[in-house]
């Protein structure tokens, strides 16, 4: 479907009727580290990992047909260097709040999985999780194991469940931060579970990006 503008200059902009793994993995990616902006009708999403955002804005162009930049950030004190796509369209906006509720605004407390991720078939699921542990994992509780961590407990709760629905075995923790005052909930797998969660992802492109990145590099 081609969404256009209906007063002033706008480009055009394929919204997808299917959900499929490249649409999976960007959605996963955008809870995991994007906004959608309160102010206007703008998606943004920053990351320090440059081959990261660099194959965001490569399905970007795949599955709504648009070319975003990348604006570097200005490098802060004891911080990485990273990087910016803002998207300014008003269809993926809506996409990404109506159809996948994402939030607007602050997110980090009530995200969720969306409930047509967790309808989906192992592929799709397997694309979500690999954007989820991209944009939001890494190693924990020692080098031969992975995971993440999260503010949101339905998230949590709802990660859990899909990890399972692939017959993952994880161990749960959560704790209440000093500092912050706050629950934070986490989860973990043995590091032997990457290779099947690529495998189990029937993108080419999405498993090679995940083994480029998290597996070789060891980290998003």
């Amino acid at each position: 479907m081609i969404s256009r503008a209906r007063l002033g200059p706008s480009k055009n902009t394929t919204i997808p009727l299917e959900l499929d793994e490249e649409l999976a993995f960007f959605v996963a990616a955008i809870i995991g580290d994007g906004h959608l902006k309160k102010s206007k009708l703008q998606i943004a999403i920053e990351l320090s990992n440059e081959r990261l955002i660099k194959y965001i804005q490569k399905i970007c162009k795949q599955i709504f047909n648009r070319e975003f930049n990348i604006c570097p950030i200005k490098l802060r004190k004891g911080k990485k260097q990273s990087w910016c796509i803002y998207m300014d369209s008003k269809a993926i906006y809506n996409l990404l709040n109506k159809v996948f509720s994402i939030p607007i605004g602050k997110k980090s407390h009530i995200v969720q999985i969306p409930k047509v991720i967790k309808n989906s078939n192992k592929s799709i699921k397997s694309s979500f999780l690999i954007g989820i542990l991209l944009t939001e994992g890494g190693k924990r509780h020692g080098p031969k194991r992975y995971g993440l961590s999260t503010a949101s407990k339905r998230l949590w709760v709802e990660l859990i469940e899909l990890f399972k629905s692939l017959n993952i075995e994880i161990q749960t923790d959560k704790w209440v931060h000093k500092k912050y005052k706050k629950a934070y909930y986490g989860l973990s797998f043995r590091k032997e579970c990457l290779s099947f969660i690529m495998g189990e992802c029937r993108s080419g492109q999405t498993g090679q990006i995940f083994s480029d990145i998290f597996l070789k590099e060891g980290q998003a």
